[in-house]
């Protein structure tokens, strides 16, 4: 809006023109311009949401202006606020979604899509890519929604193919969903129109679409139909398949599962023969799965059945001796039948030529499976555990893939870990194995040791897992960055800070680490722990300097500043590190990392003065996902104490209190919220709730006494701000101390 000096010069400069170019027609040489009373001019306020609309057309525009001038990341934050502030300034779908997906801001693009679908006035070329965006994220039930919306519709001239290629699209996601009735149906509509191509509007180009380059779209329905016992049109849907793709093995297969689903367990063995006979892999598992199912449902007695089972799969592998599928599946077959010595025999053969995380846990189970309470395990296959445990280890330099129960087993067994200890000793320091021991799955000494070293750490035996992983580094100097890790990370995880410390120190002392920027990211954390902030300063600084684009490594500088109370330093480096992440936000690490960087920064900037600043980082944490609780609330909260944008802190509050309805902080916002409004029952109401929530937070009690006393209970509101007082004055906060003592001196 114009100021009013502003319009007066803009109305005497127009009547001037005017009367200029009036000389060239007539001659006013005695004309007067008449004395007009000045008036003065009538401002008028206008409401929330025309302020609201005005700012997202202004937005809008800001961010056309960077896409022209190919600022694109610019060009999307300016394009989600404007949506954010009023929905109608531009299309979700057509501009903003797009350039998020262009980007690579997947996570954005598909928090926009769903909702995007909400809107019905959605155009279905629109939903249609907004189902794709949705499903390529795994958000089938919005995806599913889409694509229902579209077949929905009637005469809709804005949808530029088939509603079969629809109706396959939601066939296919209802599938991902594990809907298989809603599969089957939707199926059913695209099987009417591929017996009328023409009436369904199918041209060559449209049926190749459909049937797609692997016949994927008839295997969906397969098992659509299938789950939904529907045998006729599955058998169908294989036809299709091998027409589509022909492929012997593979149908007959197919078809076997079709005969076991339909409870006709011989012929289904029969068909599962072809696929043995073709000898292919191309299935992997499933086959050899399949016939351990039929063999269950063909004999009664159990044990026979896995005889039998036990029994053709040594006859396949004779047949097809490198057959790892096969080999897998016999061995986990053996451990639960009770057969550890046979399921051993496998995992030796198939460990060493194809890892698997399944085979290292059936090993491991069927070493353990042999002793028994009289009979210890014998060093043989105590050793070949120590191996196993040192082949996982040399994977993840962790245990936890073998799930908590296997390892729980392994070290309560006090005799196991001692024979283990001597064993790995004898093994690293001297390559000494025992004489029986089959090697097959033997690995190197260092991740033995490590690994060794991990197991009594879990044991809570520190001696001992200090000694192995010294052990490990000794035997392999050049890894031993990742011994430290381990053996560092585990202390901090068992709150050995000290130790954890000390591990860490001691690996900058060595020359084959003492760059490796991870160990000075661990150090950082741990001597914070410890209140040795300056260390752990020095560290995290040397850390995000040799980062190299890592995002986490960058964020331990700030993050350390912060929590070391130098929050100044903290602001200015987070803003340095916001710079630094501005290029990887399609990486989600980075993009969880500029957000807490943003909420951060946005409680620096209140906590210093800056109330806008603090606006502004939370603005931009909602551009990238405006149903963030965390910042619908903070920002909130910080309009309806300046008290401005009263009606959408009320909305952004009370979305933060339905997503969280315990969190007593959200409660007090809202009841803030309200209070502003005018509204000083309701916030009454929410701010009793957040007292109820917690009764330790001195704002709650400073808001209900302000409350109280709008309501004309000025008993009620001293008692409150009594309360703060004493909460404020244990807390040591100054100005809130000052404030309240204000309002019970004049209250």
């Amino acid at each position: 809006m114009y100021s009013e000096s502003l319009l007066r010069i803009l109305f005497f400069t127009s009547i001037a023109i005017l009367w200029a170019s009036s000389l060239w027609a007539d001659d006013v040489s005695d004309f007067q311009i008449p004395e007009i009373e000045a008036e003065p001019l009538q401002q008028t306020k206008l409401s929330e949401s025309h302020e609201d609309r005005l700012h997202a057309a202004t937005l809008f525009a800001q961010g056309r202006l960077q896409a022209r001038r190919r600022n694109f990341n610019e060009a999307l934050r300016f394009y989600q606020r404007a949506w954010r502030y009023d929905r109608s300034v531009l299309s979700i779908s057509n501009e903003l979604i797009p350039l998020a997906m262009g980007l690579k801001r997947n996570s954005e693009a598909s928090r926009y899509a769903i909702l995007a679908v909400q809107d019905d006035a959605q155009n279905s070329e629109s939903l249609m890519r907004m189902a794709i965006v949705l499903t390529r994220n795994s958000q089938y039930a919005h995806a599913i929604d889409a694509y229902q919306k579209i077949l929905a519709r009637e005469d809709d001239e804005t949808l530029s193919v088939p509603k079969a290629l629809i109706s396959a699209e939601l066939g296919r996601t209802a599938f991902l969903a594990r809907e298989f009735e809603l599969a089957a149906k939707s199926f059913d509509q695209v099987s009417v129109a591929l017996e009328d191509p023409q009436k369904a509007g199918l041209t060559p180009v449209h049926l190749a679409q459909l049937k797609g380059s692997t016949g994927s779209v008839f295997l969906a329905m397969l098992e659509a139909y299938k789950a939904t016992e529907q045998f006729q049109k599955a058998r169908l849907a294989i036809e299709q398949a091998h027409l589509a793709v022909p492929n012997k093995p593979l149908t007959a297969l197919r078809t076997a599962s079709l005969l076991f689903a339909e409870g006709k367990h011989s012929e289904a063995l029969d068909s599962l023969e072809t696929y043995f006979l073709s000898k292919s892999l191309e299935a992997k598992a499933d086959p050899y799965r399949l016939l351990i199912q039929i063999n269950q449902s063909l004999v009664e007695d159990k044990p026979k059945a896995v005889a039998n089972s036990i029994k053709q799969l040594q006859e396949i592998l004779q047949q097809q001796p490198a057959n790892h599928f096969a080999g897998y599946t016999l061995a986990n077959l053996a451990n639960e039948a009770g057969q550890p010595k046979v399921a051993l025999e496998q995992y030796r053969k198939f460990i060493p030529i194809q890892p698997m995380l399944s085979g290292y846990q059936g090993a491991i189970d069927a070493l353990l499976a042999q002793k028994t309470d009289d009979v210890p395990l014998t060093d043989e296959l105590t050793m070949e555990l120590g191996w196993v445990l040192g082949l996982v280890y040399s994977r993840s330099r962790s245990f936890s893939s073998l799930e908590a129960e296997r390892i729980e087993r392994i070290i309560s067994d006090k005799a196991l870990l001692i024979n283990l200890a001597r064993l790995v000793s004898d093994y690293a320091e001297q390559d000494q194995v025992p004489e029986a021991a089959s090697v097959h799955l033997k690995t190197f000494t260092s991740h033995t040791s490590a690994a060794t070293g991990l197991l009594f750490a879990l044991a809570n035996d520190y001696k001992q897992s200090d000694r192995f992983f010294d052990l490990a580094m000794k035997e392999a100097p050049r890894q031993s960055n990742q011994f430290y890790e381990t053996w560092g990370i585990q202390n901090l995880m068992d709150d050995r800070t000290e130790s954890a410390i000390r591990i860490f120190e001691k690996a900058l002392g060595d020359d084959n680490v003492r760059t490796k920027t991870s160990i000075h990211f661990l150090i950082a954390g741990a001597y914070l722990l410890e209140d040795q902030n300056q260390k752990a300063i020095e560290s995290a600084k040397i850390a995000a300097e040799n980062a190299n684009n890592n995002p986490r490594l960058l964020s331990r500088y700030p993050w350390i500043l912060y929590h070391s109370g130098k929050l100044e330093e903290a602001e200015q480096h987070y803003n340095h590190l916001l710079e630094k992440l501005g290029s990887m936000q399609g990486n989600p690490t980075a993009a969880d990392i500029a957000r807490d960087a943003r909420l951060t920064l946005s409680y620096l900037c209140q906590r210093s003065g800056k109330p806008k600043q603090a606006v502004e980082w939370l603005e931009q944490v909602l551009d990238q996902n405006p149903d963030d609780v965390s910042a619908l609330n903070d920002l909130g909260y910080l309009w309806a104490d300046r008290n401005e944008h009263l009606q959408r802190a009320m909305r952004m509050t009370s979305q933060a209190v339905a997503a969280e309805p315990e969190n007593s902080a959200y409660r007090d916002s809202l009841g803030w919220a309200y209070y502003r409004l005018g509204k000083f029952e309701q916030a009454r109401e929410e701010l009793e709730k957040a007292r109820e929530l917690n009764d330790k937070d001195g704002v709650i009690y400073d808001h209900l006494g302000d409350t109280y006393l709008k309501l004309g209970n000025k008993e009620q509101a001293r008692k409150m701000w009594q309360h703060a007082l004493d909460l404020f004055e244990a807390e040591r906060h100054p100005d809130q101390i000052k404030r309240v003592k204000q309002k019970l001196a004049t209250g």
